[in-house]
């Protein structure tokens, strides 16, 4: 049996199909509750009418659909015996001549989106019988796999991807892991690096003054920051502004690192994956387990604003006895001079 991928294009299609077969069901359905029940007609006929409204904007869907469907795929209807390996290259392995009409160049962009989609993926594609799924199921002709074979071709090769794709990840974050204890170990045995419980690592460029920043404090810094290889990832100064954040607000190495340093000053800082961004990095520029340096310096804190705590004071509230309740009297704050009366009685 020859290989088939199911097409992005087809399956719309097909789903926007089935959404107008649920919409026209519904109607049905709706037009028997007007039978059964009066006394919600009203209620009935307005969900009717949505209902249809639903079944409009279904078909109208569709019709797009086919519509786009039919452009993409026109110049491979035209040519159903043309298989697409054996259509005219030019030198470079592209076919001859650049598309120009809409529908060409539509239908080129489909295809780039589609492979690109595959090729990200490494997923490999046997574009013979990808154009021939595209045909049959355009054309609703007779297609070479049932519905419940295409699935499980396709949940084989996802799978097939994902456990790649795990792999690969385990393989990355080893190699990352490794790098980052290598750097780490090196770079402690360096004149003035100072290592605290967490593993962080720092050295003091520039002492500062003043008190350090706590952890609900506002930090007003300029920093550069670089994965070990040496690439620079971010930068305050190459935008000429320093940046103001929560001490909290930030990596968990920095927030170590804050706490410790002073107005004024400057630090470099090594920072263990687990006290940056760990496993999940921060794409595109920071992968996953990766061990960071940063140069911090420290200009201003803002301290946070004090919490005004009003005093509580607290009433003595007389209960009446059940007797006193059952008369009318109500439970009374006592006065000063009744609160003294009664703690010289307790005494």
């Amino acid at each position: 049996m020859k290989k088939q991928t199911i097409t992005t294009i087809g399956t719309v299609a097909i789903l926007l199909a089935f959404s107008v077969g649920c919409s026209q069901s519904k109607v049905d359905n709706l037009n028997a509750k007007l039978m059964i029940s009066q006394e919600d007609l009203s209620r009935t006929q307005g969900d009717l009418a949505n209902a249809k409204r639903a079944q409009k904007e279904a078909e109208q869907a569709v019709m797009i659909a086919q519509n786009q469907a039919e452009t993409a795929l026109a110049k491979l209807a035209e040519q159903q015996q043309s298989p697409i390996q054996n259509q005219p290259e030019t030198a470079g392995g592209k076919p001859s001549g650049n598309p120009t009409s809409k529908k060409e160049r539509f239908s080129y962009a489909v295809g780039l989106q589609i492979g690109g989609d595959f090729g990200n993926k490494e997923i490999e594609i046997d574009f013979a019988q990808f154009a021939e799924g595209v045909k049959t199921a355009y054309l609703s002709k007779d297609t070479l796999m049932t519905q419940g074979e295409s699935k499980k071709v396709l949940d084989e090769v996802w799978k097939e991807y994902q456990e790649r794709e795990k792999t690969k990840r385990s393989a990355e974050a080893d190699v990352a892991k490794k790098a980052g204890n290598d750097y780490l170990a090196a770079n402690r045995k360096k004149p003035g690096v100072k290592v605290t419980p967490s593993g962080l690592q720092y050295r003091i460029i520039k002492a500062g003054k003043g008190a350090s920043p706590t952890k609900s404090d506002k930090a007003e810094c300029h920093y550069r920051g670089w994965t070990i290889d040496g690439e620079e990832f971010d930068s305050s100064y190459s935008r000429n502004k320093t940046t103001t954040f929560g001490v909290t607000r930030v990596i968990r190495g920095w927030t170590e690192a804050l706490t410790m340093m002073k107005p004024g000053g400057k630090w470099e800082i090594v920072v263990p994956q687990q006290l940056a961004y760990g496993p999940g990095g921060k794409r595109p520029k920071i992968p996953p387990y990766s061990t960071l340096r940063f140069e911090i310096e420290l200009v201003s804190v803002e301290k946070a604003k004090a919490v005004v705590k009003k005093p509580v004071t607290s009433n003595i509230v007389r209960i009446p006895s059940q007797n006193e309740l059952d008369q009318g009297a109500k439970p009374e704050i006592l006065t000063k001079e009744q609160e003294a009366e009664l703690k010289k009685k307790n005494k």
